[in-house]
């Protein structure tokens, strides 16, 4: 009844549908198998102060302990160290000279 090439389904011939169904679904499980995810690439920063590599995600300089990010004293997000204002309140930052 289903397996031979004039099966019909509610007046649909089905005769390769079933193979093509798994044959498109073996396409995919290869696709899938065989994608490859493109490797991450690490943003890297110099430190202002002694320039040595440092990544985006640094707190500080791992080479001369500079301060590379704080926390807003308004909000508590992270920012930049030698930012005049926050980028999230909008919060005028206090400068301290060094």
């Amino acid at each position: 009844m289903f397996c031979d090439a004039g099966f019909t389904f509610n007046g649909w011939h089905m005769g390769w549908f079933m193979p093509g169904f798994f044959f498109l679904l073996v396409l995919i499980a290869v696709w899938f198998f065989f994608r490859r995810q493109q490797p991450q690439v690490i943003a890297t920063d110099h430190c202002p102060k002694c320039s040595g590599e440092t990544q985006a995600s640094y707190f500080r300089c791992p080479h001369c302990g500079e301060t590379l990010k704080h926390n807003c004293p308004n909000c508590s997000r992270v920012m930049e160290h030698d930012w005049a204002y926050c980028p999230h309140c909008n919060e005028k930052q206090e400068t301290s000279t060094k």
